[in-house]
């Protein structure tokens, strides 16, 4: 038995009320778990402060990172969160800590082969979810039943993906800056060595990877520049036409936007796009 993070960060969704208009927010509940939430009348939080929201599940805190026109939520902003509440949120983290102690304590008496990253115990003290992650799909039944009955909670526990933990306790990539999915990425999205090829990054994929062992995240950033700019360059192995005279592509400089040229009589020239002309029918 195994689980998945999107598994918890998704309940079921409503629509909110209030037709057009910021009326919700965006609100970072965890690190694994950011959630919109829809806004009563009259409330307009800033991003940065921290609300209490209600959804199917029950009451919960998080962070406000941005408000959003009208769009499916997942229940709505209770209130801003208070002095008192700050102070409950300092003790109930100091009881998320013991909880993770005696989850790795169950783990091993289990032996199961995982890494606990985190936990996640919400607002209302309803629910508790523990992170981890592992190579392997796991039969965690026993410890599932073990922990319900130690909390007199409902308990979920999921298993999340390296770059999910790379996002949770942060570092600099190979650019020297902090890693991009902790800095301001919102959505973990897939990237694949097909965006690396079409950047003409042919090398080892450890030299395009970060932190987490998975391809870096900027490959995604240029993606469609390069798109764009590709469809107005000649294609590898199409003819063109250069003062010198016609030749053939060979390769593309999409940054610098220059092409090789390799003419009819083998001789190889690097020429800017703007001096060429397409013998295929495109300029």
């Amino acid at each position: 038995m195994s689980g998945d993070c999107a598994d918890c960060c998704s309940p079921g969704l409503v629509r909110p009320e209030g037709g057009a208009g910021r009326n919700a927010v965006v609100c970072q509940l965890h690190v694994f778990r950011t959630e919109v939430f829809s806004l009563p009348l009259g409330l307009e939080p800033k991003p940065g402060e921290m609300v209490i929201v209600h959804d199917e599940e029950g009451e919960d805190m998080g962070r406000v990172t941005g408000l959003v026109d009208a769009v499916e939520s997942s229940g709505m902003v209770v209130r801003l969160a208070t002095e008192d509440d700050m102070k409950q949120a300092g003790e109930l983290a100091e009881k998320t800590q013991r909880v993770l102690e005696l989850f790795r304590r169950q783990r091993d008496r289990f032996g199961l082969k995982m890494k606990v990253v985190d936990a996640h115990w919400r607002w209302d003290r309803k629910k508790v979810c523990f992170y981890f992650i592992s190579e392997q799909r796991l039969d965690f039944r026993a410890l599932h039943k073990t922990m319900s009955s130690a909390l007199n909670a409902r308990v979920a526990i999921k298993q999340v993906g390296v770059r999910d933990h790379a996002r949770m306790v942060g570092g600099l990539g190979a650019c020297g800056r902090e890693v991009c999915c902790r800095s301001h990425l919102s959505e973990m999205i897939p990237i694949t060595l097909r965006m690396a090829r079409l950047q003409d990054l042919f090398v080892e994929p450890a030299k395009i990877s970060g932190i987490c062992g998975k391809l870096l995240c900027c490959l995604k950033f240029e993606e469609d520049s390069y798109r764009e700019a590709l469809a107005s360059m000649p294609r590898v192995g199409g003819r063109v036409r250069t003062r010198r005279g016609p030749g053939e592509v060979i390769a593309v400089d999409v940054p610098l936007r220059r092409v090789n040229v390799k003419y009819d009589d083998e001789f190889e020239q690097v020429v800017a796009l703007e001096e060429l002309v397409s013998e295929d029918g495109v300029d």
